[in-house]
C-alpha cells in the first residue's frame, strides 16, 4: 500500500483511501464528496476558549517534564554528593532557562513539523499559515517567539484581546507570522457565501514542501 498527497489540502493518506480525513475530499481528484448533500469540510479559525483548552494541556504537558527532568538531575547531583558542602544551596535559575527554553523548543518544533503540540492534537486544532499553507519553521519561530508579548500583561491578557478584536481571530504573534489557528468542521455551503465564517482555504499547492505529485494536475 502505497501513500499519495491529497490533491485538495496536501495530506499525505493512503493510496487506497476513498476519502482524506483533514478535508473530506476524494484525495485523487480533490472533489469535495461532501457537496453532494451541500455540506463541505472547511478549516474554520478557532477563537480563545478553545485554544486557551489547548494551551491549557501543553503547559501541564511542560510543567511535568521540567519537574521530571529536575528530580533526575537532583538525585543524580544528591548522589554525587554535590550538596555536601555547609551552606551551599542550588540556584534555581538555570531551571528557569531550561524550562523556558524547553518550553520554547517544544511549541517550534512540534508547530513546525506537524502544525499542533499535543494540546492542540487533543483539541482538534491545526495552526497553518492565512492562506492555508503549512506554517513551516520559520513561520513557527516568530509565532512562538512572540508568545512572550501575547503573554503581557500576565497570562495572555494581550494575546486573548487581540484574538477577539481580529476577524481571523489571530494574536500578535499570528499577526506577524501570518498564521492562525484552525478547526475542521462540517458546515453547510450556503454559511460560505455570506462570509459569516472566518474561513481559511485549502491550499494544496503551497501547503506541502515536497515536490508536486504526478497524480496532480
Amino acid at each position: 500500500m502505497g501513500f499519495i498527497d491529497c490533491a485538495r489540502c496536501g495530506r499525505q493518506v493512503t493510496s487506497e483511501a476513498p476519502r482524506c480525513p483533514d478535508c473530506g475530499a476524494d484525495p485523487r481528484t480533490g472533489i469535495a464528496t461532501f457537496k453532494r448533500g451541500e455540506m463541505d469540510r472547511v478549516r474554520i479559525c478557532q477563537g480563545v476558549w478553545i485554544r486557551g483548552l489547548a494551551l491549557l494541556i501543553d503547559f501541564v504537558v511542560v510543567v511535568a517534564v521540567t519537574l521530571l527532568a529536575s528530580l533526575i538531575i537532583f538525585v543524580v547531583l544528591l548522589g554525587r554528593g554535590s550538596f555536601a558542602e555547609v551552606g551551599k544551596e542550588p540556584s534555581s535559575w538555570p531551571l528557569w532557562v531550561a524550562a523556558f527554553v524547553g518550553a520554547f523548543i517544544y511549541f517550534w518544533c512540534c508547530e513546525a513539523v506537524w502544525g499542533q503540540t499535543l494540546g492542540k492534537r487533543l483539541c482538534d486544532l491545526r495552526v497553518v499559515r492565512r492562506d492555508g499553507a503549512r506554517l513551516g519553521s520559520g513561520g513557527a519561530f516568530v509565532r512562538n517567539l512572540l508568545r512572550v508579548v501575547d503573554w503581557l500583561p500576565f497570562f495572555y491578557v494581550l494575546g486573548a484581546t487581540v484574538i477577539w478584536a481580529t476577524p481571523s481571530n489571530q494574536r500578535i504573534g499570528d499577526i506577524a507570522a501570518r498564521s492562525t489557528v484552525v478547526r475542521t468542521k462540517l458546515v453547510a455551503v450556503g454559511r460560505l457565501d455570506d462570509g459569516s465564517l472566518p474561513v481559511v482555504p485549502w491550499s494544496p499547492f503551497t501547503s506541502s514542501p515536497r515536490a508536486p505529485s504526478p497524480h496532480r494536475p
